[in-house]
């Protein structure tokens, strides 16, 4: 465990300053579609994503939602509400949920990206930014995920895209999810989540990653 929250902190330091850089990075992917367009910069507001099901109405394990972009499954969720402060960014983790997705036949291209299955379970994390200083920041709430202490993601798997890493100006709120797909996994017992370094306008880091686990 030493090892990996050593690696887990090297990589967050390498990559602390590119968390601007990371739509152009996504560009490189294959198979864009019309729905992987991004969610508004900048939002202080819930808005629906526009690849992924509205998991809000799903409370307990076995919830199930069907819309237009797939049916939406919760298999398991831990309400977490846990709020760090890093000079004057209040960074909080709302909830994290384990859930089941079979997207619609139109957004099938959107996630071979990902993976190659037709249905997959995914790790959603519901976070939170608000920075109350009079300074801008780069800052990314979610740089590394080890999930079950078997499987690691960083935030370019991420398969929500709604540009919670990067830029942060202030007075600003971000709030959105971010998703890793998991296969071969039907049970969640534990996740760590390491973020990103605090970063100035200059690109001088400021703060610490915020580093954490979770148990279910």
């Amino acid at each position: 465990m030493k090892k990996y929250l050593q690696l887990m902190l090297a990589i967050s330091m390498l990559t602390g300053c590119s968390f601007a850089e990371a739509e152009s990075n996504k560009e490189s992917k294959p198979s864009k579609t019309v729905a992987e367009k991004p969610l508004k910069k900048n939002t202080d507001v819930y808005v629906p994503n526009p690849q992924i099901t509205d998991d809000r109405e799903l409370k307990k394990a076995g919830d199930s939602i069907t819309d237009d972009k797939g049916e939406l499954t919760l298999k398991a969720v831990k309400e977490v509400n846990k709020t760090f402060n890093l000079d004057g960014i209040e960074y909080t983790v709302k909830d994290v949920k384990l859930m089941h997705f079979i997207p619609d036949y139109s957004l099938i291209d959107f996630f071979h990206v990902y993976t190659h299955d037709e249905e997959f379970n995914f790790v959603k994390i519901g976070v939170e930014v608000q920075n109350n200083s009079k300074d801008s920041y780069h800052f990314g709430p979610v740089a590394m995920v080890n999930i079950n202490e078997s499987i690691q993601k960083t935030w370019e798997d991420d398969i929500y895209l709604e540009e919670l890493h990067g830029e942060i100006l202030a007075g600003q709120k971000k709030l959105g999810n971010l998703g890793f797909i998991v296969e071969e996994l039907e049970s969640l017992e534990k996740v760590e989540i390491l973020s990103g370094d605090l970063v100035d306008e200059d690109k001088k880091k400021i703060g610490e990653p915020v580093k954490f686990e979770i148990n279910f």
